[in-house]
């Protein structure tokens, strides 16, 4: 049965996600079965049949939910900047809260051959995310990004503010803290946020110190996160991980589930389309350059070598993908 489908579906290529979608729904359908569906698609020509489905799915809404049956993809696709994947039992949300270039003139390096190579335009497309971790009815949120558009996000999600009871924070700096308080208020009510205790040191002293004074007074004190990949933080598939460099008390956050695993990094990567294959060259943004790469370079191969996915604030959207070597490392998006 299966082969008859894919024969189909590789002789006209457009009832790829047709076939698919059958398949999914009704994993028991035999060769008569197929074919009767199948058939009309066949007599009509199948642009005509695929335009003529096509706006009865959308006119039902019903794209995003075949959608998710062939590609694993969220309700809410792309388009909103809002993507989901599956770890296991967990639910992963990646939200962009912003989109912008990182420039070539950040990296620290001598090699400028190098970055014009690498990057010849001198920019390279970037991002603000966010990270929403749900697992029934619980979520927490890594980092709150600027705050521009996560609400919004959630709320298409069907989360409420008032249900994010834990704030992970990789690090302190504006643009992963910048949420956490909208009008002046606490962005998320009942949330108690959780960092390095090294990095609420640092916090005091930093650019961001005001905006600590703010947290602090509105959420209290933080809770204390121990990076050692034994003790679990909020579910027991998540774990911290020591990624200091870019910040003295950085963190990133392991979430291990049904022998998938993904890691995210937070800032320990800012420039995906020179630090992947030059992991050596740190950015201007790094409080110490070159732990950062010497951080950066060990995460790398262990997440190349160990096949977990690999997520980043600031790789263009949806931010998450496989590390590969190759003379150096080389990063493929989940949309390819």
């Amino acid at each position: 049965m299966y082969g008859i489908c894919t024969q189909t579906a590789n002789k006209w290529p457009v009832l790829n996600t047709v076939t698919l979608g059958l398949l999914s729904i009704c994993p028991g359908l035999d060769a008569t079965e197929f074919l009767t569906i199948i058939g009309p698609v066949v007599w009509f020509g199948p642009t005509f049949f695929c335009d003529a489905a096509m706006k009865i799915l959308r006119s039902l809404s019903l794209v995003p939910f075949f959608a998710s049956l062939v590609f694993g993809l969220s309700p809410t696709g792309t388009d909103n900047g809002i993507f989901h994947l599956k770890i296991g039992e967990i639910d992963f949300y990646v939200l962009e809260d912003a989109s912008s270039t990182m420039g070539n003139n950040l990296m620290i390096t001598d090699d400028k051959e190098a970055l014009k190579q690498l990057a010849p335009t001198g920019q390279s497309p970037s991002s603000v995310c966010v990270f929403a971790v749900k697992k029934g009815s619980e979520v927490f949120l890594i980092d709150t990004g600027f705050g521009k558009k996560t609400f919004e996000q959630l709320q298409t999600l069907g989360i409420k503010p008032e249900e994010v009871k834990n704030i992970l924070l990789t690090h302190s700096h504006g643009d992963h803290v910048g949420g956490l308080v909208k009008g002046g208020k606490k962005a998320f009510p009942n949330a108690v946020i959780w960092l390095d205790a090294r990095e609420l040191d640092f916090w005091k002293t930093g650019k961001s110190k005001d905006s600590l004074e703010q947290c602090l007074k509105l959420y209290g004190e933080p809770k204390f996160l121990t990076p050692d990949e034994k003790s679990s933080v909020i579910f027991p598939e998540i774990v911290a991980v020591d990624l200091t460099g870019h910040t003295p008390g950085h963190l990133g956050f392991l979430i291990s589930s049904d022998e998938k695993k993904l890691i995210v990094v937070g800032d320990m990567l800012h420039n995906g389309a020179v630090q992947f294959s030059r992991p050596d060259i740190s950015i201007q943004y790094d409080n110490d350059p070159k732990k950062a790469a010497e951080v950066r370079q060990k995460t790398m191969k262990r997440a190349a070598e160990e096949n977990w996915l690999f997520a980043a604030v600031h790789l263009p959207f949806p931010s998450i993908g496989d590390v590969k070597t190759n003379n150096g490392f080389r990063f493929e998006s989940v949309e390819k």
